[in-house]
């Protein structure tokens, strides 16, 4: 039987693979917390190198989609606004003009002032409705519908110069916060590519496709086309030191992403890495820089450890 075992090992040894989902998962357990000792005539062997980790920060993001809002929509919303506020101040100069005359005493008909006064009120229910209109579909605090409007945000969005995405976060990832700071990308975006942050936001009506909150986000600058479907996310909670493990650095098994972290002179020990903490070219993980990971011949020397695990059982 044991003959056996060591047949299995020596096949691992000789294998650059870096999967093991073949083993338990409390055998990958024991692992994460196992020292490797190797003598310099195995670490040459192996192709064992190491570099020393440098200092990075990380601060924790919710993640949610985006869709780039269409300016045709956001003009022919706001043109009804504007044609229904002319039309009021238009009835209701008439409605004053026609009780200065007829307080003269018969320049004109009761009849003739109370058409006008109906009409007044028809145009004022009609600038009522396209407000809660213009509402509904861009939220009341919108830049542009404040008690002191910034029409130039209009401008902008009319010029092309600025876009305006509806962003929407999945329930419950902000808690009770609310987001001050958004990123915007493109949905190709790699982790090197940012894309676009701004901090002109505002609450906006829920989407009814997508259960979650969400918000309008003006983006100014961008090659955002209307239409197009992004990428947006929000900092919450506070930055962490720690250090980069860069991706050359990872070795996966039992469905996990792995590392090894030297010790000791001679001696690895296997830590998991968190990928949803991703940097750029690398992952984050909160320890203290200057500790010295595995670089090349992860592969060989997770075989070289499983394999002493497969003899010892």
């Amino acid at each position: 039987m044991r003959s056996g075992f060591l047949i299995v090992a020596v096949a691992l040894l000789g294998s650059c693979a870096v999967h093991a989902d073949a083993l338990p998962a409390h055998d990958a357990g024991r692992a994460a917390g196992h020292v490797v000792t190797l003598n310099s005539g195995d670490i040459a062997r192996l192709g064992i190198r190491v570099a020393p980790l440098k200092p990075a920060s990380f601060t924790p993001r919710v993640h949610g989609y985006g869709v780039v809002m269409d300016l045709s929509e956001i003009a022919l919303v706001d043109s009804g606004l504007i044609t229904a506020q002319a039309a009021a101040r238009q009835s209701q100069a008439d409605v004053e003009r026609y009780r200065a005359l007829f307080a003269q005493g018969g320049a004109i008909s009761k009849q003739i002032l109370d058409t006008a006064e109906k009409q007044a009120a028809t145009d004022q229910a009609q600038l009522l409705l396209a407000q809660r209109n213009e509402f509904v579909q861009f939220g009341q605090q919108a830049p542009w519908l404040r008690a002191h409007p910034d029409k130039s945000v209009l401008r902008d969005l009319t010029s092309g110069s600025t876009a305006l995405v509806k962003a929407t976060f999945p329930l419950d990832v902000l808690g009770n916060a609310r987001p001050t700071q958004m990123s915007i990308a493109h949905l190709s975006a790699q982790q090197d590519q940012p894309g676009w942050t701004t901090t002109q936001m505002w609450a906006a009506p829920a989407d009814a496709t997508i259960p979650g909150r969400s918000y309008f986000a003006l983006i100014h600058g961008s090659d955002l086309q209307p239409g197009e479907h992004a990428l947006v996310s929000s900092p919450v909670g506070a930055t962490v030191a720690g250090v980069r493990i860069p991706s050359n650095a990872l070795v996966f098994s039992e469905s996990k992403a792995w590392c090894y972290l030297q010790v000791a002179p001679g001696g690895f020990q296997r830590v998991q890495i968190d990928l949803s903490r991703p940097l750029s070219g690398g992952y984050f993980m909160a320890i203290k820089p200057g500790t010295f990971v595995v670089v090349n011949g992860t592969g060989l020397l997770l075989a070289r450890e499983l394999g002493a695990m497969l003899l010892r059982y």
